[in-house]
């Protein structure tokens, strides 16, 4: 069997697309506002460089029928965001506007965003993997007559208004997610995204040709163009979502790890959060990370001044967060056929646990790691109280694992053998054990 795999790249010098000229015909994207009146707000000061930029952007986006010409009594100020680091290795500059104003007056558009964490167990189990990002997905998506004018910005040069759907509404990611849905409507099985960023996963290479054909089939009908450089086809593991998964596998890539090692101390809340969100990203990989990171969580407190006092806990915290992810296990992929064993404990000051299963080499390997700070209430608990509360809340926790299967609780508080003969001499433990 063979599969035609037809892509297109169409990327442009400075990151405007060909694709604005034709999008799908499956949907459009409507911005509802209501009675609210029009938003303007004034153009940012920007350097000449800037300002030269912008203007190349503008001219190719009208050329390829993405923008044109307003009279609209919206208008949002242009931003051109870098981006450092793509998959093909170029750096680019993505055109964005400020719609904070617009969309502060915008009504919520609630359909669901996947779940990165089960999208990656759920690629992580196949044998066979093909990845494909879409050219510029955005802007394969036209906007609703009317709705033109609410995506006005301004420029030095002008008054512009989008044709397709830019970056930064309110509402993009969810309409956006809407029409990958619908395109992979029934290929479920062997087919996910998370907004532009679709994969392929089979567990023979017969079946994975079967399955590309399919989904190509898909795109195709739809008039979705695949950006070619960054397509990933029929491999053993594959560059998901920040993740490498594959093989029954799942590891942090390593250019985030070097990322996170070349970190600084960081020195005002800001900065703080923004390490904490990059190692939370992997927190599921650390071993006790909850309690590792509880000096630095800590600084985040309202009531800590914006810039902070690093302490010597906060830079032993540091260090450790550091050195355990040099040393992250690699994880095993979810196997629902298996059974699951979850490990659970609990310190002074956080609990965890960790769920495994038994490989072909009868050794027990990760799958996940979760973890907590207590609260200081919690930290006062007796130690076979703050015991069971790490089993009652690694099972709520795990849920999505163990729900439905048969799966062995391994703690190391001898006691907790008789949790469930509670007679009523402990009214916390008693509750927790008819939880269970």
């Amino acid at each position: 069997m063979w599969v035609i795999i037809a892509v297109a790249d169409f990327r442009g010098r400075s990151g405007v697309s060909a694709v604005c000229c034709t999008a799908t015909h499956l949907c459009i994207h409507d911005v509802d506002t209501g009675d609210s009146m029009p938003v303007k707000n004034k153009i940012f000061r920007q350097s000449d460089q800037v300002k030269e930029s912008i203007k190349v952007e503008v001219h190719k986006m009208l050329e390829l029928g993405g923008i044109q010409h307003s009279d609209s009594p919206w208008a949002g100020p242009v931003v051109l965001v870098p981006k450092p680091h793509t998959k093909d290795g170029k750096r680019e500059m993505r055109f964005c506007v400020d719609y904070r104003g617009l969309n502060s007056v915008t009504k919520t558009d609630a359909h669901p965003i996947p779940r990165a964490d089960e999208l990656i167990d759920k690629l992580g189990a196949a044998r066979y993997l093909s990845t494909f990002d879409l050219t510029a997905g955005y802007w394969q998506i036209k906007m609703a007559p009317g709705a033109n004018e609410k995506t006005a910005f301004s420029t030095p040069d002008g008054h512009y208004q989008f044709t397709v759907m830019p970056f930064g509404l309110k509402n993009a990611p969810a309409t956006f997610q809407r029409l990958v849905n619908q395109v992979l409507a029934g290929l479920e099985s062997f087919s996910a995204a998370y907004l532009d960023d679709i994969a392929v996963f089979s567990s023979s290479w017969q079946d994975h040709l079967v399955h590309l054909n399919k989904v190509l089939q898909s795109l195709q009908a739809a008039a979705l163009s695949i950006k070619a450089s960054k397509c990933q086809i029929g491999q053993g593991n594959v560059v998901y979502l920040g993740h490498l998964v594959g093989g029954g596998q799942v590891q942090p890539l390593q250019p985030k790890i070097q990322t996170i090692l070349d970190w600084v101390a960081p020195k005002t809340q800001t900065q703080v959060r923004a390490f904490l969100g990059l190692t939370g990203y992997y927190r599921r990989f650390v071993k006790g990370y909850g309690s590792i990171v509880t000096p630095l969580t800590e600084l985040n407190s309202k009531k800590m001044p914006k810039k902070i006092n690093w302490t010597i806990e906060c830079q032993q915290a540091f260090d450790t967060l550091k050195q355990t992810m040099c040393t992250a296990p690699v994880l095993k992929a979810p196997d629902y056929s298996k059974q699951f064993i979850v490990q659970t404990d609990a310190s002074e000051h956080g609990i965890g646990a960790v769920v495994s299963q038994t490989n072909d080499d009868g050794l027990d390997q990760p799958v996940t790691f979760i973890s907590r700070r207590l609260l200081p209430r919690e930290q006062r608990w007796s130690a076979i109280e703050r015991e069971a509360f790490a089993v009652v809340w690694s099972l709520k926790k795990l849920r999505p694992y163990l729900f439905g299967t048969h799966f062995v609780v391994q703690t190391y508080h001898r006691p907790l053998r008789w949790l469930m003969q509670m007679k009523g001499e402990n009214p916390k433990l008693l509750r927790w054990s008819i939880s269970l």
